[in-house]
């Protein structure tokens, strides 16, 4: 009776290992039972709200969840969409959810969206402005005293080097060193008349 305990108990493990085989099914074999794509499958187990479980790594469907995918199967043969077939509860191992990485970006969107609404706000002192318009103020004042000591020094240069003028600034100089000499005392005579004349008339 002792003897013949250990092989009763492998025997039955033998059995439990067998029925749990041929209980799951890879996905690679749904794919050809389906005779459809990995991505088509995947739809279907997403509509479906399935998630593989993994054995050695290799991702499996259980008996429950293969009968599902079947009807689901039919239900496409029949109307040729998936909607309308009832979607069951969620089935497969329940996992912690970790961040994607779509996720991480989201998150991340927000934290700079909330870091640049966030600097407008700081209001910059009134000694800061201050400052800064100081800077700008004398900015451009070194850049007018520039313009003007350059013209001045340039100035200065074509006084000394007056060959070096354009034709017709030449011609005025030369026009006006032309003009007739006036006689001061005629000048003033001249208009004192042109004065009386105009007091007279009023």
């Amino acid at each position: 009776m002792a003897d013949t305990q250990p092989d009763i108990i492998q025997a039955d493990g033998e059995d439990s290992q067998k029925e749990e085989n041929f209980s799951k099914i890879s996905i690679l074999d749904l794919q050809k039972k389906y005779e459809i794509g990995r991505d088509p499958l995947y739809a279907r187990m997403r509509y479906l709200q399935i998630k593989t479980w993994k054995v050695s790594g290799k991702a499996y469907l259980y008996a429950d969840q293969i009968a599902q995918m079947d009807a689901l199967h039919d239900h496409i043969k029949t109307t040729g969409r998936m909607e309308g077939y009832p979607v069951p509860e969620p089935s497969g191992p329940v996992e912690e959810e970790q961040p994607t990485s779509s996720t991480l970006a989201v998150a991340e969107t927000q934290q700079l969206s909330t870091t640049s609404n966030y600097a407008p706000k700081q209001k910059r002192s009134q000694s800061s402005q201050v400052d800064d318009t100081a800077a700008i103020v004398q900015s451009a004042q070194n850049k007018a005293a520039g313009t003007l000591i350059a013209e001045n020094i340039l100035a200065r240069h074509f006084i000394e080097n007056p060959e070096l003028l354009p034709d017709n600034l030449k011609e005025q100089i030369k026009q006006s060193g032309e003009m007739p000499s006036i006689d001061p005392f005629a000048y003033a005579d001249s208009l004192i008349s042109a004065a009386m004349a105009s007091i007279s008339a009023a």
